[in-house]
């Protein structure tokens, strides 16, 4: 009878530790079209190639690639969202390892013996093992490591979206730049031209081929192009800013580390 009864109340543990009392999680409905308006065929190979394929071949600047790079390299931001995720992944494994039989080994030595010397040194040896186990009543080891689990996954997916959102801005802030110059260097060589017409309209009014009217036009586009200049010239510093941050911060960087 006691007996039975022991067995009874040994089923009755290990069930509870089978039943788990977190409520299990349902994933609410997302707030987007079931499908694309594209086929899936359409998008497959532009998914493929970017999973199959680096960022570096994205851009075909080698300035560009080096800047990217230097700025993954030494970014403060994706040092610390790496560092998450090697907290997370430790943590993980900790509380998951908790879900698990421990076993533990001692061993020692003890040295006895009189203070004089008149009787003999003995010596003694033990070891042991200590095998320990939890119970997981109602699942609480298992949602805490599911929980660490799915943290570690935020965390790589949050160093991933600091990985994207740096190669997005320091190559959005280049190409703004090389933009800049190029509108730049084009509104200048349109003032040469439209000073060049000028000198030619102004030799057509001494030999009275024009009159004044055209003169004044073309002094009206030189002015006017002088003033897209001028502001060309400020959208090219404002968008050299980021840039110039960019490499003044990677080069204390490399200065720090030599």
């Amino acid at each position: 009878m006691f007996k039975l009864k022991l067995l009874s109340i040994s089923t009755i543990f290990i069930l509870a530790g089978c039943v788990s009392l977190a409520p299990e999680y349902q994933r609410p409905p997302a707030p987007v079209p079931q499908q694309f308006s594209l086929s899936k065929n359409s998008l497959t190979p532009a998914v493929n190639s970017y999973q199959d394929t680096g960022w570096r071949n994205f851009f075909v600047d080698p300035q560009v690639s080096r800047l990217i790079g230097e700025a993954l390299t030494n970014n403060r931001d994706l040092r610390m969202a790496a560092l998450k995720v090697e907290e997370a992944r430790a943590q993980f494994n900790v509380t998951d390892a908790d879900r698990y039989p421990q076993l533990n080994a001692s061993s020692g030595i003890t040295y006895s013996g009189g203070l004089k010397g008149d009787k003999p040194t003995t010596q003694e040896y033990d070891a042991g093992l200590e095998l320990s186990y939890e119970l997981d009543f109602f699942g609480k080891l298992k949602n805490m490591s599911e929980a660490d689990r799915q943290n570690y996954f935020a965390s790589e997916e949050a160093r991933r979206a600091v990985h994207i959102l740096l190669v997005s801005s320091v190559s959005q802030s280049y190409f703004s730049q090389q933009l800049a110059y190029e509108q730049l260097r084009i509104a200048r060589e349109t003032l040469k031209n439209y000073e060049q017409s000028y000198a030619f309209v102004e030799q057509q009014l001494v030999t009275g081929s024009t009159n004044v009217l055209a003169l004044e036009q073309a002094r009206g586009q030189i002015e006017s192009t002088r003033a897209e200049i001028a502001k060309r010239e400020g959208d090219l510093a404002q968008a050299t800013m980021p840039c110039n941050w960019c490499w003044e911060r990677t080069a204390h960087f490399r200065q720090k580390k030599g």
